[in-house]
C-alpha cells in the first residue's frame, strides 16, 4: 500500500498533493480569508446587523442604568397631564386656556431655569366661545416668559405639515420661543438619536429640545440620547401645580421647580407615545411606549449634562466587522476557534459597554456576527476539505484495502507504526498463464488479468485483507494488519475459498466467451511478521517482512505438484481444525527453507475410516 507521508506512532496522517500544508493550499486559504474579510465588512451594512446593533445598544443602556447610572447634571422636572388632570379640568382641551394659564403662573412664581411646553396650544382664538380665554392664556405665557426662557412646541399633522399656533401666543413666546416636537426614528421605530436635520433634504429645524438647550447656552449637536443618565422619571400632576398656585404655596412651587428645567406635557396612556429603548416612566411597568415629554426630558438631561453620546463614523462598523472576519485564520481547529470567538465576543461587548459609559456608541454587531461566521466558515471549509481529502485517500487506496480498513484509514484511527504482528499471509498465482501471455496481445493479457484481479481483490477485501502487491499474475495479501483481527486465519481461509469460487464463476464466463479457463494455486501461512511503512522518506509501501512471508510464497509453489488448489501450513490447519477438513501432506521441502508440514484443501480423505480421521486429527493436535 503506498504511503504518502511519514507517520507518528499509532496514527495515520496522509498528506495530500496540495494539502493543508502546501503552498497552494496556503495561498487558497489566504485568498479565501481576504474574501471573508471583505464580505465581513459588507456584512455590517445589512439591515439585520443594524437591528442587532440597536438591540445591543438598548441592552447596554439598560445595564448601565441598573448597574452604573450616570449622574444627572441638569435636572429636568415633568409637569404631567394625566387622567386625573382631565377630571380636574372638565372643559374640552381646546378651552383649557384658564387652567393652563394658572399652571404657567405657578411655574413662573417658582423661578425655573427654563420651561418647555410639549402641549398643542390653540390654533385660533376661542374668545367667541367664551370671552377672555385668549387674554387669560396670553397672560400666563407672558408671565412664564418673563420668569424664564420659554419654548412652546410646534406639532405636525399626519402629512408632516406644521400645525399653526395662534399668532398672539406665538408672538408672546418670542422669535426663539418655539420649537418642533419632532424626533428622528431608527429602523425599528424607536427614538434613540437627536438630530435636528428633519426638514426636506436634511434641512435643520429648530426642535423643542434644541431650542431650550440653546436658550440655556448649549448647542445640542447631533448624537444619541444618553439613556444611561439618571433614574426613571416621575412627574408632578398639572392640577397640583394649579392647586399650589391657587393656594399661594410658593414654597412648594419653588421646591418642585426652582432653578430646574421644566417640561409640561401629556402622560396619558394612549396619547403622544413613542417606542422607547428603555423604560423612562417610573410609574409604569417595563416595556411598551413612553410619553413623548419624557423623551424630550431625557434628551435635555443628555444635552445639558455631559452631552449626547457620540455615534461612530460610518466606516467604523465596516472596519470592526472586517476585524471579526480575521477569525477565519483562527477557525481551522474548533478547539482554537471556539475560545477565539468567545474572547472576541466578551471583549467586544465589554469594550462597547465601557465606551458607552464614556459617551461613545461603538457598533459591535458586525464584529460579533463576522467573527462567528468567519470562524464557522473556516471550520466548514476545513470539514469540506477533509471530506475531499478522505475521498481522495479512499480513491487512491481503495484497490489496496477493504472497506472496513479503508474506514479506519480515512478516520485516522489506523495504527501504522512498524512493529511485530501475528499475520495470516496469502499467496495466489495463476498456473500456466505464461503460454497464454505469449499467444495473445499484451492489451488482451492485461484486460484478462485486471478482470481476474478485480474478482480476487473483492474477496480479499470482503474478509478485511490488505493487498500487499500484485506480482505479475500473482497476489500477496495479509490478514491481521493494518487492521487487527481476532482470527486472521479464519479471515484468510474465507478469502481463499471465496477466491476459488470467484474463479469458478469467472471461468464459466470465459468458457462462454471461448476463452480457456484459468487455474490458480493458493497458500496460507500463519506467524509473526514485521509490518508497517517500509522504504525511503520519499517512497515507501505498507508491507510485511518475515519468515512467514517466505513460507507462504514457497508453499504456493507446491500447489501444482501436490494437486491441491489451496495449501496451508500447520498453524493455519490447527486454527481451522474446528471449521475445515484438510489432508495432512506431511513435511515438504521448501526451496531455501527447512521442511514445513503442509495440509491440502479440499480434503480428498474426507470419506476415510474414522481411525484415519483420528490419525489426521492427531496430526493437527
Amino acid at each position: 500500500m503506498p504511503i504518502r507521508a511519514p507517520y507518528a506512532a499509532g496514527e495515520y496522517r496522509p498528506r495530500p498533493a496540495a494539502g493543508a500544508g502546501s503552498r497552494a493550499a496556503r495561498r487558497r486559504i489566504v485568498g479565501l480569508g481576504v474574501a471573508v474579510v471583505v464580505a465581513a465588512a459588507l456584512l455590517s451594512a445589512l439591515p439585520l446587523v443594524e437591528r442587532f446593533d440597536l438591540f445591543l445598544l438598548d441592552s447596554e443602556f439598560a445595564l448601565l442604568r441598573d448597574v452604573a447610572p450616570k449622574p444627572v447634571v441638569a435636572d429636568v422636572v415633568v409637569v404631567g397631564i394625566d387622567e386625573a388632570t382631565l377630571d380636574a379640568f372638565p372643559e374640552p382641551f381646546a378651552l383649557w386656556h384658564e387652567p393652563l394659564a394658572e399652571v404657567f403662573a405657578g411655574l413662573a412664581a417658582a423661578s425655573p431655569r427654563a420651561v418647555g411646553v410639549d402641549v398643542a396650544l390653540p390654533e385660533r382664538s376661542y374668545d367667541a366661545v367664551r370671552p377672555g380665554l385668549d387674554r387669560a392664556l396670553a397672560a400666563g405665557i407672558l408671565a412664564l416668559r418673563n420668569a424664564a426662557p420659554l419654548v412652546l412646541a410646534i406639532t405636525v399633522d399626519a402629512g408632516g405639515r406644521p400645525k399653526p399656533l395662534h399668532a398672539p401666543f406665538r408672538a408672546l413666546a418670542g422669535p426663539d420661543g418655539t420649537g418642533f416636537a419632532l424626533w428622528a426614528f431608527d429602523a425599528d421605530g424607536r427614538v434613540r438619536r437627536f438630530d435636528e436635520r428633519l426638514g426636506e433634504a436634511g434641512r435643520p429645524l429648530p426642535t423643542l429640545v434644541g431650542t431650550v438647550a440653546r436658550r440655556l447656552g448649549r448647542e445640542p449637536g447631533v448624537g444619541i440620547v444618553d439613556y444611561a443618565v439618571g433614574p426613571r422619571f416621575g412627574y408632578v400632576p398639572a392640577q397640583r401645580v394649579r392647586q399650589w398656585q391657587r393656594e399661594g404655596d410658593t414654597a412648594a412651587l419653588a421646591a418642585a421647580f426652582g432653578d430646574r428645567v421644566v417640561l409640561v406635557g401629556g402622560v396619558l396612556p394612549f396619547i403622544d407615545r413613542f417606542a422607547q429603548p428603555v423604560n423612562l416612566a417610573g410609574w409604569e411597568d417595563e416595556g411598551g411606549q413612553t410619553p413623548g415629554v419624557l423623551l424630550h426630558a431625557q434628551a435635555l438631561r443628555s444635552v445639558l449634562g455631559a452631552g449626547l453620546v457620540s455615534a461612530s463614523p460610518p466606516l467604523v462598523p465596516a472596519l470592526l466587522a472586517a476585524l471579526g472576519g480575521l477569525l477565519w485564520f483562527a477557525g481551522a481547529r474548533f478547539s482554537v476557534a471556539a475560545p477565539a470567538v468567545a474572547l472576541t465576543w466578551l471583549g467586544a461587548l465589554a469594550g462597547s459597554v465601557l465606551a458607552l459609559r464614556s459617551g461613545y456608541a461603538v457598533p459591535v454587531a458586525g464584529l460579533l456576527a463576522a467573527s462567528l461566521l468567519a470562524a464557522a466558515a473556516r471550520w466548514a471549509y476545513e470539514a469540506w476539505f477533509q471530506r475531499q481529502e478522505q475521498a481522495r485517500i479512499k480513491a487512491s487506496l481503495s484497490g489496496y484495502l477493504s472497506e472496513s480498513v479503508m474506514r479506519l484509514v480515512v478516520e485516522g484511527r489506523l495504527a501504522t507504526a512498524v512493529g511485530l504482528r501475528a499475520l495470516c499471509v496469502l499467496f495466489s498465482d495463476l498456473r500456466n498463464f505464461t503460454p497464454y501471455s505469449e499467444r495473445h496481445p499484451a492489451e488482451h493479457v492485461v484486460a484478462l488479468l485486471n478482470r481476474y484481479f478485480e474478482r480476487m481483490t473483492a474477496q480479499i477485501h470482503r474478509h478485511d485483507g490488505t493487498v500487499d502487491n500484485f506480482r505479475g499474475d500473482g497476489i500477496m495479501c495479509i490478514f491481521g494488519a493494518p487492521k487487527p483481527s481476532a482470527d486472521p486465519c479464519r479471515d484468510g481461509f474465507g478469502a481463499a475459498t471465496g477466491m476459488i469460487e470467484a474463479l469458478r464463476v469467472l471461468n464459466d464466463e470465459l468458457a462462454a466467451e471461448g476463452v480457456a479457463p484459468l487455474a490458480m494455486g493458493l497458500s496460507l501461512a500463519f506467524g509473526d511478521a514485521v509490518v508497517g511503512p517500509l522504504g525511503s522518506s520519499t517512497r515507501h509501501v505498507y508491507s510485511a517482512i518475515g519468515d512467514i512471508v517466505n513460507v507462504a510464497a514457497r508453499i504456493e509453489g507446491l500447489t501444482k505438484a501436490l494437486g491441491y488448489p489451496l495449501l496451508v501450513d500447520e498453524a493455519v490447519a490447527r486454527a481451522l481444525a474446528a471449521d475445515a477438513t484438510f489432508d495432512d501432506l506431511g513435511p515438504q521441502e521448501l526451496k531455501g527453507h527447512t521442511p514445513v508440514r503442509i495440509y491440502g484443501w479440499p480434503a480428498r480423505a474426507a470419506a476415510a475410516p474414522a481411525d484415519g480421521r483420528g490419525e489426521r486429527d492427531a496430526n493437527l493436535a
